[in-house]
């Protein structure tokens, strides 16, 4: 095959390319935290809690509803299958509060901080 076929498919290949990866590639740049918000979270951290006790997902829904209405936790997900949740909260507020509010909330479930 001469260079200059190959040349063709190599454009080929790329106009296919910019066409079919393109939207995703610009949707995923969209969708970057601004600069804007992301200075407004530098005064906060993400923690990981395992929890243990959780027998289903209306438990999980209770301990994120819980753990949300938290001062100083913005964000809160609870995952049932991984026995986990993952808190964005005010650097200064202790783990240990989330913590006992788990446990306070039933005293069947226990949780610990864990590294990510």
């Amino acid at each position: 095959m001469s260079r200059a076929n190959w040349n063709i498919i190599a454009i080929a290949i790329a106009l296919a390319l910019g066409v079919f990866a393109g939207p995703w590639f610009l949707g995923q740049m969209r969708s970057l935290p601004s600069a804007q918000h992301l200075v407004a979270r530098s005064g906060q951290r993400i923690v990981a809690l395992e929890v243990v006790g959780l027998t289903s997902a209306a438990d999980a829904r209770r301990v994120q509803l819980q753990l949300d209405a938290t001062p100083g936790v913005s964000a809160c997900e609870v995952r049932f299958a991984q026995k986990r949740a993952y808190v964005v909260m005010d650097a200064t507020l202790p783990e240990s509060l989330l913590v006992s509010l788990v446990h306070r909330m039933d005293a069947r479930l226990r949780a610990r901080v864990v590294q990510q």
